[in-house]
């Protein structure tokens, strides 16, 4: 038989007390009265049956008869393992083995950790996210998991040191992950969108659409390596949904202290974008309260789009002139039957954006700009000054893909300078 349990370290005035008990004791050799030896090794107890030895095993009555108690309450023993909140008790036949779990040894480490701390980004995309601690001295980026091809050049090109894993998530090996102590990522929300939901006759129920189910995967990787502090982003409607309530309960049930709100870039963070995000920001060691700046945006859409220029402007207006008639059209017969389809145009008087969409670069949706000439698309060089990040490609489908399914970088920066451990 072997014995493998876990038990919180106990006090008893304030000192640390170790406390076993459980029926299995007396096959493996610790019956009540038996006397045993106690030996302390580096983070480790090892405790055996001895003939002659001052500590014996006790026991309490119950219905079917005495259950042996193991409680060892010496400090000299204990000592070694009293900043471990929880112990893992590992028996075999006359030993008995008591170390801390690895979620106890992963709290204390990150009581102890020093910067720079080693951040592994999931679902990296193109870096928007890692984007975020460039240039922190507190921060390294030690790895990356992503799945597309073309994501995964621009990732590992911006970070050259840096592990990449170009794998789906649920197929990736924790001993394959190097080690981090700060997990950050965005779970792909393409089934937990309003759109994504509509789309795909999902409502009630993302968590069954084809990506609706990665944040297990990521539980796992949480789960195998207890990271100090953690980073998620998401759609808002995540957090209410049945993954974002697991996901959240299950961290706390693991141990951490959990943060979740959901970000008003626009009203809060002195954004032109309003790109409203839910994010989770869990933590081993101590809670993390998120101080808002409480600004809203002031400047207008016109800082961040190129100077006129006519013959530029002309050629852009006359590339998708066809595109915009059809979509007006569209808009039109829906008007009359009393849907409210439309785009947005931007003068560069405004001083907020609504969503860019990843799929904008397929000019399906707005915003467009206005020019003399007529209707524009946003350029790759604005779509990077509105995200306060860079796509690293000369690709505009790449590029508008990345920047629109990634995270407006300067509130995470922001963030993540806040989560310092």
């Amino acid at each position: 038989m072997k014995l493998l349990t876990v038990t919180p370290l106990g006090r008893n005035r304030d000192k640390s007390r170790l406390w076993i008990e459980t029926r299995r004791l007396e096959a493996l050799g610790f019956p009540p009265g038996t006397p045993f030896t106690v030996e302390a090794r580096s983070e480790e107890l090892i405790l055996r049956p001895s003939i002659l030895a001052e500590n014996h095993v006790s026991s309490r009555r119950t219905a079917t008869g005495l259950r042996p108690i193991i409680d060892v309450a010496n400090q000299a023993y204990l000592g070694p393992l009293g900043e471990f909140p929880e112990l893992k008790v590992t028996g075999w036949h006359q030993r008995l083995s008591v170390t801390p779990t690895r979620r106890a040894a992963a709290i204390l480490r990150s009581r102890h950790l020093t910067p720079p701390f080693r951040v592994l980004e999931i679902f990296a995309g193109g870096g928007t996210l890692t984007a975020a601690v460039a240039g922190d001295d507190a921060y390294t980026v030690s790895a990356g998991i992503e799945i597309d091809p073309r994501f995964a050049d621009i990732w590992q090109a911006a970070h050259p040191e840096a592990a990449l894993i170009q794998a789906d998530i649920r197929a990736v090996e924790t001993s394959d992950l190097p080690e981090f102590d700060v997990l950050i990522g965005g779970i792909p929300c393409t089934s937990h969108s309003t759109l994504g939901r509509a789309k795909k006759s999902l409502a009630g129920k993302p968590e069954l659409g084809d990506t609706g189910d990665l944040f297990l995967p990521v539980i796992g990787i949480v789960r195998q390596r207890m990271p100090a502090a953690i980073l998620f982003e998401n759609v808002p409607s995540f957090g209410t949904s049945l993954a974002g309530q697991l996901l959240t309960t299950h961290l706390e049930r693991l141990g951490y202290h959990v943060f979740t709100t959901v970000l008003k870039p626009n009203e809060e963070w002195n954004e032109i974008e309003d790109r409203k995000r839910w994010i989770l920001v869990a933590t081993l060691d101590r809670p993390f309260e998120l101080q808002v700046p409480g600004i809203p945006n002031t400047i207008p859409v016109s800082a961040f789009l190129d100077p006129p220029d006519p013959e530029r402007d002309a050629a852009d207006a006359r590339r998708i002139e066809r595109t915009i008639a059809g979509l007006r059209a569209h808009n039109a017969r829906h008007a009359a039957l009393g849907n409210g389809f439309g785009f947005t145009v931007l003068d560069g008087a405004e001083t907020r954006l609504p969503v860019i969409p990843r799929s904008y670069h397929k000019i399906n949706t707005g915003p467009f700009v206005q020019t003399r000439h007529g209707l524009r698309m946003l350029r790759l060089p604005e779509l990077e000054r509105i995200r306060g990040n860079e796509a690293r490609t000369t690709d505009y489908t790449t590029g508008a893909e990345l920047l629109g399914q990634g995270v407006l970088t300067g509130p995470f920066r922001q963030i993540l300078a806040q989560l310092r451990l």
